[in-house]
């Protein structure tokens, strides 16, 4: 198992440096780029953060992943929030009781509160509900359930994304879209490619053989870059947006594969800031989601309801950000 001395050598910076980044610590005073390389690492030999202690004198929160552990493994940007919200719960004085999956609820009923991160289905949200604690969710839209919720702000990035790519001359955009589903196998709807649909449809450029949809993997995207280059042919969109930069590191790898280059023949957008996207060539465009403010902002939200009376759900959604970097520069 990877150790904070492991990351530190391969970031290049102290065992203290990474601490205090993979802890959220909002005083540390260090680069972006900095803290783009210890997540790197951390990425790369897939660090799992320590289980915090249990002495607390403010109570006890679940925190629920809504999936595996073994799949968190792979996924730093859930991994990240909830590095956030567990090291603001340990600030105030909370012990953590972390959990995978919902089918995993907390048996035990003195628990202070619930921070449940992921996307549930609605017979896991009602279980939720059913364990009659402050609750927040973190990542899905929950107002209908009247479970507070925090959520990245999906329809402006999109938006964004599809100015830029109009604003640097391309009329065929495509997307690459994520599938997935719940713990109890509910399929779910991804924002993004709502958001996608609803604005190129504004634009009257929506064609629905553009769009080609897999699970959220580097593998998923190359199989769906590849079926669109075999698709479409001469026809193939000279822009496509990724759900995922780990569907746009796949896509990339396919097009390559094609000799296609990226960004001169096909530019991409991927989406979530991983930190490997600054190392691939070419260098990745995304949007950055701020999966740490995320965790931190869930916490304050359950703070609110544990300390304060009843007040009606809050959908409090964090911005995020585009960034521009090398496969979505403009050659034309």
């Amino acid at each position: 198992m990877a150790t904070l001395k492991d990351i530190a050598a391969a970031a290049g910076v102290s065992t203290a440096t990474v601490s205090r980044v993979l802890n959220a610590d909002l005083n540390l005073q260090v680069s972006s780029d900095t803290r783009q390389r210890v997540f790197a690492a951390a990425e790369s030999l897939n660090y799992s953060k320590p289980q915090p202690k249990s002495a607390t004198t403010s109570g006890t929160v679940s925190v629920i992943q809504w999936y595996t552990a073994e799949a968190e493994m792979n996924d730093l940007y859930y991994r990240t929030i909830r590095w956030g919200a567990e090291t603001a719960l340990q600030a105030q004085g909370y012990a953590v009781q972390r959990s995978f999956a919902p089918a995993d609820l907390p048996a035990r009923d003195d628990l202070a509160g619930v921070i449940a991160i992921g996307k549930f289905s609605d017979k896991q949200l009602r279980k939720l509900q059913n364990l009659r604690r402050p609750i927040v969710v973190v990542d899905q839209d929950t107002l209908g359930f009247d479970i507070n919720c925090v959520t990245t702000d999906f329809q402006h990035a999109v938006a964004a994304i599809i100015e830029h790519f109009f604003s640097s001359g391309h009329k065929q955009i495509g997307m690459i879209a994520g599938s997935e589903r719940t713990g109890d196998q509910t399929p779910l709807t991804d924002p993004r490619l709502s958001d996608f649909r609803d604005y190129m449809r504004v634009r009257g450029h929506l064609h629905e053989s553009y769009i080609f949809t897999g699970p959220f993997s580097i593998e998923s995207g190359h199989a769906a870059m590849t079926r669109a280059i075999e698709t479409l042919g001469d026809k193939l969109p000279t822009a496509f947006f990724a759900a995922s930069d780990t569907l746009a590191i796949g896509a990339i790898k396919a097009l390559q594969e094609r000799r296609i280059r990226v960004p001169e023949d096909v530019a991409i957008i991927g989406f979530n800031d991983l930190a490997v996207g600054r190392y691939l060539t070419p260098t990745l465009s995304t949007v950055h989601v701020a999966t740490e403010e995320m965790g931190t902002t869930a916490v304050d939200l359950l703070l609110q309801q544990i300390t304060g009376p009843t007040q009606t759900a809050v959908n409090i959604t964090v911005a995020s950000e585009l960034i521009l970097r090398a496969s979505s520069r403009v050659y034309r």
